[in-house]
């Protein structure tokens, strides 16, 4: 080997021990002096954990490093706000409807209920897609005998991204888990693409996060950003797929709608990454191509800075960004009813 390759080897090598050493160096010092917590817990008020989610008449704290909120249930088994009697209005939705990591009256079904002075309920159910969520409904329908005059539900996810919390990930799942499989030997055609370098990376965070807290310091301070550049895709079977479970699952809802006599108005909520990268108009295209009737977007309200409207490490909505969502929802009925 020529004397340069090996000088040049050699300062390569260098370089990356260096880097290693520093990347140590950082770890430990942040591990002593600023460590993060690197997950999420459900706690009681004086801080014991607790694993079941809707115990009625009960309250906790969702705990993490982004907020400590006190959470109600209502002694019918769902989050505040509830009713005593028969609800005007009912939420329908998963962990954004329910509202992580916000305080009871920092939802947008609170701010929206105190706003308007309407009854209602919120039944947000976290990690829920559609079929769930339509048959949670019609649980507190047939036991509580409700009639709700309307329904709003709200519809998580992002057409162009595999991720936790997506709901067509969840439709997807759930009619994988309880449907058979398709009698026609296509199921080679449904198995799930092979992961690229950005599936890799995303599925080995949780291994990352739960062992580095420098990994969790970059998710906490730059999480939109990561999450923007780092997009799992769902490739074009598994979403055609997943297309398909949620119109089944949209047609069952609307027709509990049409059963149980309520009407109801369907929103669509996007993550950070589908608004950075300017392709939440694909996921209103991509929704509205297997609903009954078409979405309202919520994506324009969070246009500017849509960072500051999200948690950066949780993913969810802050209060700035529920209130936000509560404040068109407000206006919305007031431009409907012409006061």
């Amino acid at each position: 080997m020529a004397a340069w390759a090996r000088e040049w080897l050699l300062r390569i090598a260098m370089l990356v021990i260096s880097l290693l050493v520093s990347l140590v160096l950082v770890e430990v010092l942040l591990t002593a002096f600023a460590p993060l917590y690197g997950g999420r817990d459900n706690v009681t008020l004086d801080g014991k954990p607790i694993t079941d989610w809707f115990p009625p008449d009960t309250v906790y704290r969702q705990l993490s490093n982004e907020y400590d909120a006190r959470t109600t249930i209502t002694s019918k088994g769902h989050r505040v706000p509830g009713t005593s009697g028969n609800p005007d209005v009912v939420f329908l939705g998963d962990s954004f409807t329910y509202g992580f990591g916000l305080h009871d009256e920092e939802t947008f079904a609170s701010l929206y209920c105190a706003e308007t002075r309407r009854s209602c309920a919120n039944l947000g159910l976290p990690g829920s897609g559609i079929v769930k969520q339509t048959l949670r409904l019609e649980q507190f329908l047939n036991q509580w005998q409700w009639r709700p005059k309307e329904v709003k539900l709200f519809f998580f996810g992002m057409s162009g991204s595999w991720s936790a919390g997506n709901d067509f990930v969840d439709n997807y799942n759930y009619a994988r888990r309880t449907q058979p499989p398709p009698a026609d030997g296509a199921n080679a055609r449904r198995e799930q693409p092979s992961p690229g370098l950005a599936a890799l990376i995303i599925g080995s965070q949780e291994f990352l996060l739960e062992h580095s807290n420098l990994v969790r310091r970059v998710k906490y301070h730059w999480g939109p950003m990561l999450k923007t550049l780092l997009i799992d895709e769902p490739g074009e079977q598994r979403m055609q797929d997943a297309l398909r479970y949620t119109k089944e699952g949209l047609a069952q809802f609307d027709e509990l709608s049409r059963k149980a006599g309520f009407e109801y108005t369907l929103y669509l909520i996007v993550p950070v990454q589908d608004i950075k990268r300017n392709s939440y108009g694909e996921t209103l295209a991509a929704l509205n191509s297997v609903s009954p009737k078409p979405a309202v977007p919520t994506a324009q309200l969070f246009l500017e800075r849509p960072e500051s409207y999200y948690y950066a490490y949780d993913g969810h909505l802050n209060p700035k960004g529920s209130r936000r969502v509560a404040e068109f929802l407000v206006a919305s009925d007031r431009t409907k009813t012409g006061s």
